[in-house]
């Protein structure tokens, strides 16, 4: 047998999207051809191991956090040795698919290495996290805590849980430090649920990136908690280099707030965009239209709020039913769902996924795409546009996005 580093390969499915999955068991089903073992590893494989399992040429499953499941696979593939004892992977026997128990959450985060980009190669290869309004390479990802400990009813918890994890400051750093000196890159993206859970915290890492002399452009492209946004911290991490930050809005009404289990009131959501606004940082702000307790009218709401907000940026998403969330378990009891294979989720389509009996799918696609028109047509949405200093570099991605939005979003 090879090595197991050349024989073990592991296919992340990161999220539910058209094409992913189905692209991915193509993708296994290829390097079987060559003698590979296939792992599949991320959210999708977490919620359904099963389903996974169902296809020949995958071998096993990696659940929730994969770092030492996945090690402590390829070490027993190496020496040939039994794998029921590993926790927190799922594999197929003659007499059915086996489960071992969930491995525990790393509370200790900063015990994990730091990513091998070396072995990426030249990293400007590879696109923006934001390719759409984003420029700069090489451009690279860091993850600086895991774990959400809020409900919200269409985010999937399986793969980091719910109790919020975070990195020391010290150990931030150090991978920060090596991705300028080493690396050179050139943009950095926080990519955390949650990183400004603890402002103490929050303040320590970008005061620390100002002091070693690595402030360099980064942003927030998942967001941070809105309610937790102070005048304090927008400064401090203005100094160490961020230029942009999402807030996940969801609604402009608070009914609805309530019911998905946001958390936060409108008046947090309006605080943190004039704090933003007063140091000039730019915003996104995510609206997800088609929540149970969505109606016409609140719909409307929330494109208005988006307008009353102003953000930079605003992205209006139908709400999207994934197995394993709480919206998933509701649409399947009050409505009805639409979907019928893994090819019909898409983030960016925005096909009707479900109707309620209030409101159908047809109505929530509707309304989509009239935000997408009152909020971006408004005057001042394109003026501001036109002053962006990379707006002209970005003229063909804005381009693409229109006519996909125009003909291939129907």
């Amino acid at each position: 047998m090879k090595s197991a580093v050349l024989t073990v390969t592991l296919i992340i499915l990161r999220l539910f999207r058209p094409g992913i999955f189905s692209g991915a068991l193509s993708l296994a089903r290829e390097l079987k051809t060559r003698g590979g073992i296939i792992v599949l590893g991320g959210p999708h494989p977490t919620c359904l191991p099963d389903e996974c399992l169902g296809e020949p040429a995958v071998d096993y499953v990696v659940r929730g956090e994969g770092e030492i499941s996945f090690l402590e696979l390829c070490e027993a593939i190496r020496t040939h040795q039994p794998v029921d004892a590993i926790a927190g992977i799922s594999f197929r026997r003659r007499d059915g698919i086996i489960h071992n128990p969930d491995r525990p959450f790393i509370n200790n985060l900063d015990e994990l290495p730091f990513p091998a980009l070396d072995l990426f190669g030249d990293l400007g290869r590879y696109s923006h996290p934001q390719p759409l309004i984003g420029w700069r390479k090489p451009a690279v990802n860091i993850i600086t805590s895991r774990g959400c400990p809020y409900a919200c009813h269409f985010c999937y918890k399986g793969t980091f849980g719910i109790s919020w994890r975070p990195r020391s400051p010290e150990n931030v750093l150090a991978e920060w430090e090596q991705l300028v000196h080493k690396f050179g890159v050139r943009e950095l993206s926080i990519q955390d649920d949650c990183f400004n859970m603890n402002t103490k915290r929050a303040l320590a890492i970008g005061r620390m990136i100002r002091e070693r002399g690595l402030a360099l452009p980064w942003t927030f492209p998942n967001g941070i908690r809105a309610d937790l946004v102070t005048d304090e911290l927008v400064s401090v991490l203005k100094d160490a280099g961020m230029y942009r930050t999402a807030i996940g809005v969801e609604s402009g009404n608070q009914n609805v707030l309530d019911d998905l289990g946001k958390k936060e009131k409108l008046e947090d959501i309006d605080t943190a965009f004039r704090i933003l606004k007063k140091y000039r940082i730019q915003t996104i702000a995510f609206f997800v239209m088609g929540n149970p307790a969505d109606t016409p009218q609140t719909l409307q709401e929330s494109i208005d709020y988006a307008k009353k907000i102003n953000p930079t940026f605003a992205q209006f998403s139908m709400a999207t039913p994934f197995p394993g969330t709480r919206l998933y378990e509701t649409v399947k009891s009050l409505g009805t769902l639409r979907i019928k294979g893994w090819d019909d989720y898409s983030q960016f389509d925005q096909k009707g996924y479900f109707d309620y009996p209030h409101l159908s799918g047809e109505t929530i696609r509707s309304y989509v795409k009239k935000a997408y028109r009152q909020f971006y047509l408004s005057p001042v949405v394109l003026l501001r546009f036109f002053l962006l200093k990379d707006f002209y570099i970005k003229i063909p991605s804005y381009i693409a996005g229109l006519i996909h939005f125009l003909f291939k979003g129907k």
